[in-house]
């Protein structure tokens, strides 16, 4: 049967006028088809389908490269992202320190300007010192000045700010002193009402937002928004200096004596320099009289006679 199958199966181009005919009706619809095409795009349809058919074959094919190549520029562009984060980051950072060291050096330039300006409405003699440490716990108030002895500054001087007094020298070496607050317990500063030139003494309550004047009359004449200002008493500060704000004033029923309560003006603790006072040298009074002085006063030549020629009392003056 294989032998009657392939003798039965003649060739293409066998001879035979069929098959020679079957071929060039083949041929001439061939060329008949690729004539039109060109002329007309007959077969534009079929290609667009066919080509729609075998689009997911494209794709699937070309995923796995796509996919790789996607990964590829992910990871690329991520590391790229970081690393550019990371500059960022670092120069904010670089700026936001140079921003706070211009802002700092900008604040302590002005607070040096204050505490000039203070210096000269004052007209006192003084010492710029910084402030190194602060012990602000319940019991005392101190700090610690880069200025000692050998800066002029001595046991006693007082501190001040812009804005008023904070405290006294408390004791001082060679290079460094220290300083107790006004609101320590342990201080006591004469102080004088602006208002109506009362003196008395304000003591510290070891709050650093109060200050307090016990043992007042009961009818003392001070009112809420009192200021009160340094005085001579003592001769560490000149006169006039803002010290405190009384903020009330109690009057217990039965009690012998007024109690007032003042908050600081200066701003206690947060400083970073102060203006240390050197009261042998402060603008005090005028100079009082030449007698009071141990200086005898100058007298006026004596009246002479008008009816004395001037020869005469040259001669009268002549021993």
């Amino acid at each position: 049967m294989v032998g009657r199958g392939a003798s039965e199966q003649g060739p293409l181009f066998a001879e035979g006028g069929a098959s020679t005919l079957k071929l060039v009706v083949l041929l001439a619809l061939a060329i008949m088809l690729m004539l039109a095409d060109r002329q007309r795009g007959l077969l534009d349809l079929l290609r667009e389908r066919a080509l729609r058919l075998t689009e997911p074959v494209y794709a699937l094919a070309a995923w796995p490269g796509e996919a790789m190549q996607a990964l590829r520029f992910a990871v690329r562009d991520r590391d790229a992202l970081a690393a550019e984060n990371a500059q960022l980051r670092e120069a904010l950072l670089q700026a936001q320190a140079e921003t706070y060291r211009h802002r700092s050096e900008a604040a302590a330039g002005e607070r040096a300007l204050a505490l000039l300006d203070a210096r000269s409405q004052r007209h006192v003699d003084a010492v710029l010192a910084r402030i190194v440490d602060v012990d602000l716990d319940p019991f005392r108030h101190r700090l610690l000045l880069d200025r000692g002895r050998s800066n002029g500054v001595s046991r006693g001087d007082g501190l001040m700010d812009a804005l008023g007094v904070v405290g006294q020298v408390s004791a001082a070496g060679p290079d460094t002193a220290f300083a107790i607050l006004i609101t320590d317990p342990a201080h006591a500063l004469p102080v004088e009402v602006s208002r109506t030139g009362l003196k008395t003494i304000v003591y510290g309550t070891g709050d650093g937002e109060e200050l307090k004047l016990p043992n007042l009359p009961l009818s003392v004449d001070l009112e809420v928004g009192d200021r009160l200002l340094s005085s001579a008493v003592g001769g560490r500060f000149p006169p006039g200096i803002p010290v405190a704000d009384v903020t009330r004033v109690e009057r217990p029923a039965g009690a012998a004596f007024a109690v007032a309560y003042a908050r600081p003006v200066s701003v206690l603790g947060r400083n970073r320099e102060l203006l240390v006072l050197r009261p042998q040298t402060l603008v005090g009074p005028p100079d009082p009289e030449p007698l009071q002085r141990g200086v005898a006063p100058l007298t006026p030549p004596p009246a002479t006679d008008p009816a004395t020629p001037p020869a005469a009392a040259a001669d009268e003056a002549t021993p």
